[in-house]
């Protein structure tokens, strides 16, 4: 302990620099638009190495070892999940439930890895996040991003040692969803400005949704896996279209705490997206 507060001695005032650029960009963030995001981008460019430092220590001290092999923990256990694979049969491709046959396999189709928030808004009409992994880390765009209880949103841009997030809270957000037990696929989305609650829509109004209900990821987006939670159905209302409801969710995850991300990947997104560029759309 005595080496612990010796070391604060001595380094005392990078600390406090590392403090005060820290909070000179949350400050930023308060009046966050589309420009400004621009501009936190280009600040992280030149205080990002010293955020990240100052970041590996707060884990070091709050986190600690042991927190960090039980993040590891779980991502070992996340990937072996069912919804991480897709059965391979011959020539036929299938979601996967369990192997009982000599003649399938499981393919990988999802992998996951982690990152520390180290920037974020959830008050502006625009919100983004900032995460301490890049390029360099194998991250790139596009890829799902989940918290530790649900969903959070997707890479939006991603340079060598970071990667900014467009998470739940942004107009421009829209994640295919069904509604559980009926399993009938809506959007999410986000009208702000409560950062704990967001929309299903497109849910025909003759559907019995309840509240309680469950709003998971459809799968169909080639980002997020099947089954991940978003949120839950607080509220069901008749829409101004008549012939829709209006669900009110409240998020699975809570941004205002978030710290923790993990981003998953789907190793064959680029194939499928080939595939589907081919489709008539008219």
């Amino acid at each position: 302990m005595n080496n612990l507060i010796e070391f604060f001695k001595n380094n005392f005032h990078y600390f406090l620099l590392a403090v005060l650029l820290v909070l000179s960009i949350l400050m930023l963030g308060k009046s966050m638009s589309y420009s400004g995001y621009k501009l936190a981008r280009f600040s992280q460019s030149i205080t990002g190495p010293i955020q990240k430092s100052w970041s590996g220590v707060m884990h070091t001290f709050s986190l600690g070892p042991e927190n960090e092999k039980l993040v590891q923990q779980n991502i070992a256990l996340l990937r072996e999940q069912d919804n991480m694979f897709i059965v391979k049969d011959d020539t036929t491709l299938t979601q996967m439930s369990e192997v009982d046959s000599l003649h399938t396999k499981r393919m990988r189709l999802y992998d996951y890895s982690y990152a520390h928030v180290i920037f974020k808004t959830t008050d502006q009409a625009f919100n983004y996040i900032i995460v301490d992994k890049g390029s360099e880390d194998g991250i790139c765009k596009d890829m799902a991003v989940t918290s530790p209880t649900g969903v959070v949103g997707v890479v939006s841009d991603v340079s060598k040692h970071f990667s900014a997030i467009i998470p739940i809270l942004h107009p421009d957000s829209r994640i295919s969803a069904i509604v559980s037990p009926i399993n009938q696929v809506g959007t999410v989305v986000w009208e702000g400005p409560d950062p704990e609650v967001a929309f299903l829509e497109n849910i025909p109004q003759h559907l019995e949704i309840n509240v309680g209900d469950s709003v998971m990821t459809s799968g169909f987006s080639n980002i997020f896996p099947k089954g991940m939670l978003i949120g839950t159905v607080k509220e069901v209302m008749v829409g101004k279209n008549a012939s829709f409801l209006t669900i009110k969710l409240r998020l699975a995850t809570d941004f205002k705490r978030l710290g923790l991300v993990y981003l998953i990947e789907n190793q064959y997104k680029s194939e499928i997206d080939t595939l589907k560029s081919g489709f008539k759309t008219e």
